[in-house]
């Protein structure tokens, strides 16, 4: 019995942990391309990516104000979701597979979070 309450506490702790790296990933994968943008080239697909994971974030760290107006994280990103296609091709219709200018990324980061943000009143750093 006492395996049993060890090993249900031991899963609680792995799945607290890969949740909270998940949202570190999250937070910090937009970052990512904008400082590789200061180097360099940033590839579309990479871009894309990352603004998918920044959304997930600001929709994780809005969890509470989703709460409180009886949403939950997972509607925000699943609504999201749904959007990303729409946004894609919105947003990236005819932007080129490598973006070599750092505001060019910037402009198309603020664009795609302004599509795909499933709720207006979610709060979030805007993209510098």
């Amino acid at each position: 019995m006492k395996y049993l309450v060890f090993i249900a506490a031991l899963a609680a702790a792995g799945y607290y942990y890969l949740e909270h790296t998940r949202s570190q990933s999250n937070a910090s994968a937009l970052n990512l391309v904008l400082s590789e943008a200061r180097k360099g080239e940033v590839d579309l697909f990479a871009l894309k990516d990352a603004l998918t994971k920044h959304v997930y974030a600001i929709c994780d760290s809005n969890s509470s104000r989703l709460l409180e107006s009886e949403r939950s994280v997972s509607d925000c990103e699943q609504l999201h979701d749904i959007k990303h296609a729409e946004c894609n091709e919105r947003v990236f219709r005819l932007a080129p597979l490598t973006i070599t200018d750092r505001d060019e990324v910037v402009d198309y980061a603020k664009r795609y979070v302004r599509c795909s943000l499933p709720y207006e009143d979610l709060s979030y750093q805007p993209i510098k």
